[in-house]
């Protein structure tokens, strides 16, 4: 375990923001009654990228399935527009910020930090890692990540509270993973969307691809795999949950896909769901089509293994839909990856727990990936107290049908990024303050700021600042407190983080 953060303790007992119940105060739960536990992660798909939601195109019947069946979450938010926070959050139940994760491809788990992977195992859970890990290097000695920079600082699932790993850095190609046909990363002639045909095994036309698939220190798969990249990270994370269902054993799987993040390649049999369309697009909805039939196979595979009642599966995306291109559809909302309006952090999301959630139910209360933290940690009666800031919220209440609103609002910050180029980002920030229905932002670094009522107005598009002046100045002194909240526990980390990690501060003010 590691170690607990002392300083940041101090801090949340001054401005009394943890307002969470901790384990302490639960009811103790006997191990058979604990559950198991499925975070699903989706990469860059859309809100509006899903069936359920209305995409009239895209074939996603196991998510539709899963909607109808469970809790269909209407107002999910990504907590930060782009991936490595996003993930961080779901992790550690923190701002990204806090985390010092503030881009994609920015940042690390510090040993500080304590996940919920570590949490769990005080529980006796088994815990696994499969697919796009994003928030530390895996590998001492070369680099994985095409991200501009050295070697991604070390900071791996095996060291961040999970026992079994096949774990990537970043992103990979979703079919015949290991080998991209096309020119190389940043080249003229890459790829972001396949346009050819791809065979399994193909290693022609292209570059072998820079990460590899990581099973624990210095252990990776050297061979091209080949074939669907979804298929293959369900096969492992079925190899892990089978073993624990023999052993009686709860288990922690967190199942982040690659899909549908570049560079989109869809195999033969997904591409022939839309023959009807051009083979880029067969590339992008076969990439999401692919996904959903892994979910597909997860659903009926814990149904046979007796073990479906008493699991949790949590599914959503990290953020909104990519930038590069426009196959994909943020829904009726404004904006999309990178940027904190509705289309770039409110991501589909679906939960299930037959044991507990008895009825299907459509749920509009705004929640976050920093809630997996609190709230699975409190359903399994983990002691997590003492533990620093956490921004996420216990919203097991609201999902139960107990409650309707969040005991506080979701704040965000982010870097703003380059009008010119989305993948940079500006010495400037984006800020965001939602309670409810009504949303603060400013993405001009704090000169100024809209406010909108999302009640009535997805598309952000009426100012009712002037209007409303008094709920504007309440949110605003909201999300400055908040904000100040951050600031402080970095500079109170500073002090307490070891000499040789000060070159790491984030420094963004």
């Amino acid at each position: 375990m590691k170690i607990v953060r002392i300083a940041s303790v101090v801090f949340i007992s001054v401005f009394g923001f943890n307002s969470c119940k901790t384990a302490t105060e639960s009811e103790p739960k006997q191990p058979e009654e604990l559950p198991n536990i499925i975070l699903v992660m989706a990469d860059d798909l859309g809100w509006g990228d899903v069936a359920y939601n209305g995409n009239k195109t895209v074939k996603t019947p196991h998510l539709d399935q899963m909607a109808a069946a469970g809790l269909k979450l209407n107002r999910f938010y990504a907590a930060a527009p782009v991936c490595s926070p996003t993930r961080a959050s779901a992790l550690t139940g923190r701002h990204p910020y806090r985390v010092r994760i503030p881009w994609a491809g920015d940042g690390f788990i510090h040993p500080n930090e304590v996940t919920i992977a570590e949490m769990l195992k005080t529980k006796g859970y088994a815990t696994g890692h499969f697919g796009k890990w994003h928030v530390g290097g895996l590998s001492k000695s070369f680099k994985q990540s095409y991200f501009p920079g050295p070697i991604t600082t070390y900071s791996p699932p095996w060291e961040n509270g999970f026992d079994v790993s096949f774990s990537t850095e970043s992103m990979m190609p979703t079919y015949n993973p290991y080998y991209h046909v096309g020119g190389n990363y940043g080249e003229e002639d890459y790829k972001m969307i396949q346009t050819e045909v791809v065979s399994q095994g193909q290693e022609t036309g292209g570059h072998k691809w820079r990460d590899v698939y990581w099973t624990g220190p210095g252990q990776f798969l050297d061979s091209n795999p080949g074939g669907d990249d979804a298929e293959l990270v369900m096969d492992k994370a079925l190899e892990f949950i089978k073993e624990k269902v023999e052993t009686q054993e709860n288990f922690l799987s967190l199942i982040w896909f690659h899909n549908v993040h570049t560079p989109v390649v869809a195999g033969n049999k997904y591409r022939e769901l839309y023959k009807d369309l051009t083979t880029e697009e067969q590339h992008w909805y076969g990439g999401i089509s692919a996904m959903d039939d892994q979910i597909g196979r997860l659903r009926a595979e814990l149904k046979i293994m007796g073990i479906s009642e008493n699991t949790i599966i949590w599914f959503c995306s990290d953020n909104g839909p990519s930038y590069v291109h426009d196959l994909n559809s943020a829904g009726p909302y404004r904006g999309k990856k990178s940027e904190l309006l509705e289309g770039g952090i409110i991501v589909p999301s679906i939960v299930e727990w037959p044991a507990k959630f008895k009825s299907p139910a459509s749920i509009n209360t705004p929640m976050v990936t920093s809630d997996f933290f609190p709230t699975l940690l409190e359903i399994s009666g983990v002691d997590w107290k003492g533990q620093a800031h956490i921004d996420g919220e216990d919203v097991l209440s609201i999902l139960m049908g107990d409650k309707t609103q969040r005991e506080r609002p979701i704040g965000f910050r982010s870097p703003l990024p380059s009008r010119l180029n989305q993948e940079k980002t500006l010495n400037a920030e984006q800020w965001a303050y939602l309670d409810h229905n009504y949303k603060l932002i400013s993405l001009d670094n704090g000169k100024s700021y809209q406010l909108y009522d999302l009640s009535t107005d997805v598309q952000e598009s009426k100012d009712l600042s002037e209007q409303l002046p008094d709920i504007k100045q309440k949110l605003l002194e909201g999300l400055l407190t908040w904000s100040r909240s951050i600031d402080t526990e970095l500079e109170m980390q500073n002090n307490t983080y070891e000499e040789k990690d000060k070159t790491l501060r984030f420094s963004r003010k």
